[in-house]
């Protein structure tokens, strides 16, 4: 039987055009007579909270003094249009996929990106393995599966509208269906074998409004909101109490719950997924009561609502939101709503994989089938034509859970020798990786950070990482690895890490360049400052660091990214509000291996957020070709 194609992509007008009245459904799908169709589908609730951890667990980002915009909207300009879902519960696809095309648009990296929900769908139950006998899902198994496997483009795989019945497949019936009967079967041959795109791991954010309009502004990125539904305050045709179909649910208007709301929509437990991308602080509405009158007080005065999240959902454009400020199918949410019935769940820009070989970092990095010195392209690299040595600590420990110092376990080498290539594997136990950092610290001079709480929500830390920084030095010395949880509740243990060094005869073909500029960072200034380094030597880049000197009290403060004019950039470091000063750090950076090292270079230093300012003293890039 052939499925039914909804067109899930609506056109958004641009920021404050004029307001929609309405209009037929383009699926065919809205009720008769001019009723207003507010019977939009919900999801899991108990998927949508799976393994989300409890609030209090999580950082508050951005600091008590911060100062954030009354009206934030400049991410408007950085969203796909709106989709529609139709009649499948599956909003935190739609979401999670809004949240990678946003992506995808600030990064530069489609011009009209359109990814899949269909195929993600099919992904996170099939590949991942999650939530296999259920519609729903939640934001951060949807990532996991977009790191880990990747989606296609829509046109590879269409959505489709309704969920399979037994008109599709016998089995497609009763309390316990098989996973196909969720994913509506598996993707066409033609969609598996298609190009698959990616986004970098995810991490939860506490939903407290401070700490998400400070991960909102210092990343400039929307998150993703999965939630427990309130009938009434969504003004939803199921509510067991009086709505507003004709104002709230046109404008998109969804406010705290009341008592009653609350006990009858607890009897009929749904969720819903959505995308945050600003907010107004002094939008202000007046609530339903549990009458569906607008509520008083017990003087008889309006009761008021002030702060509101603005988001975007998905369904469609001819019946949510038709009246919004910001086009058809956006909404307003209730601050106090997201914080005490909400998840929140961001990303990152999408990051380019290597485009060739990095020879000692255990991974077939340009897709070949070969891992390092068994690649030909690896033939004539220091690191598998000197003499390759292991050093590994055992012993390991356990992490001190939120604590500024961390866990430190050393390796003495006794050898000397001139390092050409070395690479640091290690291995940690942890249920939240996101907590983490890892350096590597050479005693007596120089460190490098190899994880700055990268991998969100995911487990466990187990990799290999490729280090230029030391390169050309000698090898004796006592090496140690420096992990540090930055996060409460979650605990881990480093069970092992291994030191591997090659050491050449040569010098290794590695240079220096450097930029002694000094620049003020002004307070709170996302443009920030910027110093070029021009590199004159051509080649193709085969590893590279950056040092980053900056003199700032507040480090998570900054986002720190280096650009190659003209190419692209890499994020250094993202603003997190961690405190203590930045000083002298070095960065091990993958995103230009391959590149032309020929060029402009330009590091730029930013602080985004109030209350205090520094310097940046200089910086200096290491290429090795």
């Amino acid at each position: 039987m052939r499925q039914l194609q909804v067109n899930r992509s609506f056109s958004v007008l641009p920021l404050l055009a004029s307001l929609a009245l309405g209009c037929s459904s383009s699926d065919g799908g809205g009720p008769a007579g001019g009723e207003i169709d507010n019977d939009a589908p919900l999801s899991d609730l108990d998927a949508l909270f799976k393994d989300a951890p409890d609030n209090a667990k999580l950082d508050e980002l951005g600091k008590a003094d911060a100062v954030y915009p009354k009206l934030y909207t400049e991410l408007l300009t950085q969203q796909s249009p709106v989709r529609n879902q139709a009649s499948r519960g599956v909003c935190s696809i739609f979401a999670t996929n809004a949240l990678m095309e946003h992506l995808y648009i600030k990064g530069g990296n489609l011009p009209n990106p359109d990814f899949s929900e269909q195929f993600l769908q099919w992904s996170v139950k099939v590949e991942g393995g999650d939530f296999t006998n259920t519609e729903g899902s939640n934001a951060a198994s949807n990532l996991e599966a977009i790191s880990q496997f990747g989606i296609v483009q829509e046109q590879d795989w269409p959505y489709q509208g309704t969920k399979w019945t037994t008109a599709n497949d016998p089995e497609c019936t009763g309390e316990s269906m098989p996973t196909k009967c969720y994913t509506n079967g598996d993707p066409p041959a033609s969609a598996l074998a298609a190009p698959r795109f990616k986004l970098p791991a995810g991490k939860w954010v506490n939903s407290k409004t401070n700490s998400i309009k400070a991960f909102m502004t210092g990343k400039k990125q929307a998150v993703v909101v999965g939630m427990t539904f309130f009938y009434q305050a969504w003004n939803h045709r199921l509510s067991a109490i009086p709505v507003d179909s004709a104002t709230y649910w046109k404008e998109g208007v969804v406010f705290y719950p009341n008592a009653k709301d609350k006990t009858e929509s607890l009897k009929k437990r749904a969720g819903h997924a959505i995308l945050l991308v600003g907010w107004d602080d002094d939008k202000e509405i007046q609530p339903l009561d549990e009458e569906g009158k607008p509520a008083v007080d017990g003087s008889g005065n309006p009761v008021k609502e002030k702060g509101f999240f603005i988001f975007k959902n998905s369904w469609g454009t001819d019946r949510f939101g038709t009246q919004n400020p910001y086009g058809p199918g956006y909404g307003y949410l209730s601050y106090k709503y997201v914080e005490q019935y909400g998840t929140v769940y961001g990303s990152d820009v999408p990051k380019p994989e290597p485009k060739q070989e990095i020879c000692n970092d255990q991974k077939d990095n340009d897709g070949d089938g070969k891992t390092d010195c068994a690649d030909g392209d690896c033939a004539a690299d220091a690191a598998c034509t000197g003499s390759g040595t292991d050093y590994e600590n055992t012993t390991g420990g356990a992490i001190p859970d939120n604590d500024a110092n961390g866990l430190k376990s050393d390796i003495v080498v006794a050898e000397g020798g001139s390092i050409s290539a070395l690479s640091v594997t290690v291995d940690v136990t942890h249920p939240y990786r996101g907590d983490l950092i890892v350096k590597l610290v050479r005693q007596g001079g120089g460190e490098v950070v190899l994880s700055d709480r990268a991998g969100g929500s995911a487990d466990d830390l187990k990799k290999t990482f490729a280090v230029t920084a030391f390169d050309g030095q000698d090898a004796a010395g006592t090496w140690s690895l420096v992990v540090i949880d930055k996060a409460k509740s979650d605990v881990g243990k480093l069970n092992s890490w291994k030191l591997s060094i090659t050491r050449g005869s040569a010098a290794p073909t590695s240079q220096s360049y450097s930029s002694t500029e000094s620049k003020p960072i002004k307070d709170n200034d996302p443009a920030g400052v910027s110093t070029d380094i021009a590199v004159a030597d051509a080649g193709k880049i085969k590893a590279l660091s950056v040092t980053v000197d900056v003199t700032h009290p507040y480090k998570g403060d900054l986002t720190v990214k280096l650009q190659r004019i003209g190419v692209g950039e890499a994020v250094l470091q993202e603003a997190d509000a961690e405190s203590g000063p930045f000083g002298k750090r070095t960065f091990s950076v993958s995103e230009f291996v391959g590149d032309e090292s020929k060029g402009t270079w330009r590091l730029l230093v930013a602080d985004v957020a109030s209350g205090d300012s520094g310097t940046l003293n200089g910086w200096s890039l290491e290429i090795k070709r």
